[in-house]
């Protein structure tokens, strides 16, 4: 799979659950509107966009998804080692 960008990509794998109990596998890149953050966590504190993209994520039988979410159903998300296919 390609991923069209605009710029650069430093993808980082998570996994994440939604408030109506979804688990969902994927990566999001830390560069965010050119801006490069450090950690995942920097996209959901002190940004206020709304939505994250997750993309290459799976979530139940759907594979290789691309997922805007509304960061405010997000229970928890985990930043996963870098060993993802």
């Amino acid at each position: 799979m390609s991923v069209i960008t605009r710029g650069h990509m430093d993808a980082r794998p998570i996994t994440l659950k939604l408030v109506d109990g979804s688990v969902i596998t994927g990566r999001i890149n830390l560069i965010q509107r050119g801006e490069h953050e450090h950690r995942v966590s920097d996209i959901f504190v002190g940004r206020h966009e709304p939505f994250v993209v997750v993309f290459q994520a799976t979530i139940g039988d759907m594979t290789n998804k691309v997922l805007v979410i509304n960061k405010s159903h997000i229970l928890w998300l985990i930043p996963e080692d870098d060993d993802m296919p």
